[in-house]
């Protein structure tokens, strides 16, 4: 788990080491910088140490036999499984190392290979015989990827700030990302608040030559259920048993690590599912955390208190429980985190995981696994289910939807209560292609309208399709949950919570895993 920085163009090798400076909270174990004058291509890399300590394992990597420079952000958990083919093969690598199983794999195998490739990650290749530059980000988006083209080349770095130093970069507001940014509070796709600089996407990867455009392709494509006679076929047998056994086998992988391995532990079914098998496993996590809050009225300002459920979960698997508490003050953080998340992030998730993530680095952990993506795969979320009311009420016009929603509204307690049935309204008032998309709006359109300045008003009514709205026609045949948990795995997944869950564990100098994200669960999910 690192940083990695690089470019490909006419630029001096001070940028590179400002780049790299930027991020150098992503790795406080060490420091590596490669350059070529004459290809015009540089790489640089901050390392945080989880997998062979040792030296040989440093950054940027040249292969044995001398072609190919490796920058790797990450982790591939089965790198030991391509061991037999690349030494029949006549490959001599460094077997202790996952990075290093990289450069043999893409001789071999080409671009194609990451397709075999288990874990989160993101990387660049340069091959020095074909002069291209190869770079890839993993299947979910778990590991962030920036980049910006300029005249002078492009240039790219696992945060945003890496690349605020790059000449020519076009520093002005990209106003279709600040409409999705007050909608969303996240934006979706590539876009982010800066015009110039991009996010390379979950599943693609990019190919870089010299006097030729980039090419981008996407190599995973997230899987959707078989469809029989326009409706999703399951198999439901043994889903339980099955789900079992396979997050055992995902959790074997998981814990893999030359360091010790820790958990959150909110309480809650995915957390809790997590630590229950590394114990099963034999392997439990060398400690948990858990976050509660101090003073009165702390859980009607948006705090939320699992303690009582993590010490339940603790003491059923006799594991340690580190208890971690905050307060209201805590939130004088916020400034700092402003420029560590790089984007907006409107939800107080990122001070949870910030705040355990430096608890666990004061315990010496640098490594914590964590439940994100249980909601995202397996409908967990309240959108999911008021689309599936959406689904079964279909035939209903959405005027008496709206106003059975709202009598129910008028007569129940508590305005908690009255705030949820409110968006339900908004939700389930309207045809399936647009409830699917509202139901990720925190911002309704017509309330986005009134927020701007006038000449924002004319560019709002002016906005094309955002990344979600278009990744719709891909899943025009699929029920409307199934294409809602399509819009997670696109959006709100990578571009919220993996964001903010990634840069708050590594600016603390902490490696968050996310076991329910192996693609294996995810497949599962969706047979």
């Amino acid at each position: 788990m690192c940083g990695i920085t690089g470019f490909f163009g006419d630029f001096s090798e001070k940028l590179l080491k400002e780049m790299t400076a930027a991020i150098a909270h992503r790795g406080p174990d060490g420091e590596g910088l490669w350059a070529d004058k004459s290809d015009k291509i540089a790489l640089g890399h901050r390392r945080l140490s989880i997998i062979d300590l040792t030296e040989a394992a440093s950054q940027p990597m040249e292969s044995e036999d001398g072609r190919y420079i490796t920058v790797f952000n990450g982790e591939i958990y089965n790198f030991k499984t391509f061991h037999d083919e690349l030494s029949a093969a006549g490959y001599a690598f460094n077997k202790n190392s996952d990075t290093a199983v990289l450069a043999p794999l893409y001789d071999l195998h080409g671009p194609t290979f990451v397709s075999k490739l288990n874990g989160i990650f993101a990387f660049a290749l340069w091959d020095k015989h074909t002069k291209q530059l190869f770079v890839v980000r993993d299947h979910v988006g778990a590991k962030p990827l920036y980049y910006t083209k300029v005249k002078k080349g492009i240039a790219f770095a696992s945060e945003l700030k890496g690349l605020l130093s790059v000449p020519g970069l076009e520093k002005v507001m990209d106003k279709e990302a600040l409409f999705s940014y007050l909608t969303y509070l996240w934006c979706p796709g590539e876009r982010t608040l800066f015009r110039g600089i991009k996010k390379l996407l979950p599943g693609h990867y990019m190919l870089l030559q010299h006097g030729q455009d980039p090419i981008v392709c996407r190599w995973f494509t997230q899987p959707m259920p078989r469809i029989h006679k326009g409706k999703p076929v399951y198999d439901t047998s043994k889903a339980a048993s099955n789900l079992t056994e396979l997050l055992d086998e995902v959790m074997k992988d998981q814990v893999l690590a030359d360091v010790p391995v820790g958990a959150f532990l909110s309480g809650g079914v995915d957390s809790s599912a997590i630590v229950a098998s590394m114990v099963k496993n034999g392997q439990p996590p060398a400690d948990n955390f858990c976050m509660g809050f101090e003073g009165k009225g702390m859980s009607a300002e948006g705090f939320s208190d699992d303690l009582t459920h993590a010490r339940q979960v603790a003491e059923k698997l006799d594991v340690d429980l580190t208890e971690v508490r905050g307060e209201s003050g805590g939130l004088t953080e916020l400034p700092n985190m402003v420029w560590q998340l790089d984007e907006p992030q409107a939800d107080i998730a990122p001070l949870y995981v910030r705040t355990i993530s430096k608890q666990a680095r004061k315990k010496g952990l640098k490594v914590l696994l964590g439940g994100t993506g249980g909601d995202d795969i397996f409908s967990g979320y309240r959108r999911h289910q008021s689309i599936c009311l959406l689904q079964r009420l279909k035939f209903v016009p959405p005027v008496f939807r709206r106003l059975a929603v709202q009598l129910v509204g008028s007569a129940v307690p508590g305005e908690n209560l009255k705030r949820k049935l409110k968006k339900l309204k908004y939700l389930i008032g309207q045809d399936e292609e647009k409830a699917l998309i509202s139901g990720f709006h925190y911002t309704q359109p017509t309330i986005l309208a009134r927020l701007l300045t006038p000449e924002l008003q004319k560019n709002l009514a002016q906005r094309t399709a955002d990344y979600l709205e278009e990744s719709l026609e891909e899943t025009k045949n699929q029920h409307p949950l199934d294409r809602m948990l399509d819009l997670e795995k696109r959006g709100f997944l990578p571009d919220h919570n993996l964001n903010y869950t990634d840069k708050m564990g590594m600016v603390m100098g902490v490696e968050i895993r996310v076991p329910l994200l192996d693609p294996r669960l995810i497949n599962f999910a969706a047979d």
